[in-house]
């Protein structure tokens, strides 16, 4: 592995001193403060259709964009951000060609769940979610009636916030389901990139998939929404993220390159890192390494410390 070559780079006194701020706020180097920004706008580049070359031709006015996982967010020039949670199935419900036999209602509840806990996770306020069936209306009843109990949880109106649409022509017989959240939040307020050295990587539920995790959902075994957002209450931990299809390893490396940091898996764990987590049945934390015994006397989901940043 190559050393990295030190460059010297000219700031003005008002960016100098926003660096600074920074400095004193998460207790690193001016050097990593400057590092993580350029991973960050490099990152926001490789997500859009500009080159370096057209970055001159941008006006005042256009939106930057970067990705955490299932997330894209959309900052504006006043620095606010637009957050989008997208997610979908296929051959769940109770179609006769579905694969996996669950109703309808359970099916909305663990795929609004999913969705919200998505935005929640960066610390973005839900604003309303899109709804999109393959099935006609009158099979889409059960499932918006599941989506809406989600809502109605997170203390906005599920009627009022929610956007349907289902296949009213083409009789179908699997269920499709494509979702997508959207909320905002200040930048300042995105829990996202805040992971230090020496934290500590924490996993709370049992990462699993298909119905194993639906009927887990249902039955209060995976990580509750309002669980998240006491963890997120706490000083102590500095990230989260859901744990979903891609498996505990690929959501862990996420919270590493969005930090800057280097992961560390431990020896010997129990967790499966392949394992797919399903619809978010489980979430990781970045822990300061004195907080991992909070973390255990707040939830009665299994908690190991699988690894840690550096």
């Amino acid at each position: 592995m190559k050393s990295p070559k030190p460059i010297n780079v000219r700031l003005t006194n008002k960016l100098l001193n926003e660096v600074d701020e920074l400095v004193k706020r998460f207790s690193l180097t001016r050097s990593e403060i400057i590092r993580q920004a350029l991973v960050f706008y490099l990152s926001a580049l490789r997500s859009t259709s500009q080159s370096l070359i057209s970055l001159p031709k941008l006006r005042l006015t256009s939106p930057s964009y970067a990705r955490r996982g299932d997330v894209l967010l959309i900052k504006r020039t006043h620095g606010d951000i637009i957050a989008i949670s997208c997610s979908s199935s296929g051959g769940i419900g109770e179609k006769s060609l579905d694969k996996v036999k669950v109703p309808g209602r359970l099916l909305g509840m663990c795929m609004a769940r999913l969705a919200i806990m998505d935005l929640m996770c960066i610390n973005a306020k839900l604003l309303g979610i899109a709804l999109s069936l393959s099935v006609n209306p009158a099979d889409s009843r059960e499932i918006t009636e599941g989506v809406k109990v989600i809502l109605s949880k997170t203390g906005i109106d599920a009627d009022r916030s929610l956007l349907l649409n289902a296949e009213e022509v083409i009789e179908v017989d699997q269920t499709g389901l494509g979702i997508m959240a959207i909320g905002e939040a200040s930048e300042d307020q995105l829990k996202i990139g805040a992971s230090k050295p020496g934290d500590k990587l924490v996993l709370v539920g049992k990462p699993c998939s298909g119905e194993l995790a639906l009927r887990a959902i249902e039955a209060g075994r995976a990580v509750e929404l309002w669980e998240v957002e006491r963890l997120l209450t706490l000083e102590i931990v500095h990230e989260v993220i859901p744990v979903d299809s891609k498996g505990v390893e690929h959501e862990a490396l996420t919270l590493a390159y969005t930090s800057g940091r280097r992961l560390r898996f431990y020896e010997n764990i129990n967790a499966d890192l392949r394992c797919s987590g399903g619809p978010a049945t489980a979430v990781l934390l970045t822990v300061d390494p004195q907080g991992v015994g909070e973390i255990k006397k707040l939830t009665s989901k299994p908690v190991e410390v699988i690894g840690e940043l550096t």
